[in-house]
């Protein structure tokens, strides 16, 4: 009786179609790119809709001048992949009080869209830090107030901007 590995069998012959395929990476008659399907079937304002998006602190209550540690998620409740058009190559952003990343400068993006990929029921995660301190000038940075403060996560998508958001509130003593 000769072995399965003698005999050849789970050789690939390109030419023959019954044999296993051993790289996924290959071309395949039969792939179908779901994420195109999706964006093709699905309405943007529907698109929207599937993405949840949360944000929590690490404590609800922090001394003046301590780091702000923070998670953000992203997730994909449909079934299928999704893709969100956004308005700036930044698929997200995150702002304390209204300020953009802790400062009081304009956020300077470039005017180009981007796409924010999701696959199916898929979870995007993200730690970040805020130093506790409000930029106010190019060189200057204050420590933030005493009180509470409004932490905020939002993708700035081309249509259906207000489902994409979350916010928390901390306090600083």
């Amino acid at each position: 009786m000769r072995r399965v590995y003698d005999s050849e069998a789970l050789r690939r012959d390109d030419e023959d179609p019954f044999s296993p395929v051993e790289d996924d990476e290959s071309t395949s008659r039969n792939h179908v790119n779901w994420t195109n399907v999706s964006h093709a079937l699905v309405p943007q304002f529907l698109r929207s809709r599937a993405i949840a998006v949360d944000v929590e602190t690490d404590k609800d209550r922090y001394e003046s001048g301590e780091e702000i540690h923070f998670g953000v998620t992203f997730y994909n409740r449909f079934p299928l992949p999704v893709t969100i058009v956004t308005e700036t190559p930044k698929p997200w952003e995150w702002s304390v009080d209204g300020n953009v990343e802790g400062s009081e400068l304009p956020a300077d993006h470039p005017e180009e869209r981007s796409l924010f990929r999701f696959d199916r029921s898929e979870r995007k995660r993200f730690r970040r830090t805020w130093s506790g301190r409000v930029r106010v000038d190019e060189r200057e940075w204050r420590t933030a107030d005493r009180g509470e403060h409004t932490l905020s996560v939002s993708i700035d998508a081309v249509h259906g901007t207000e489902n994409l958001r979350a916010e928390t509130t901390f306090r600083i003593e």
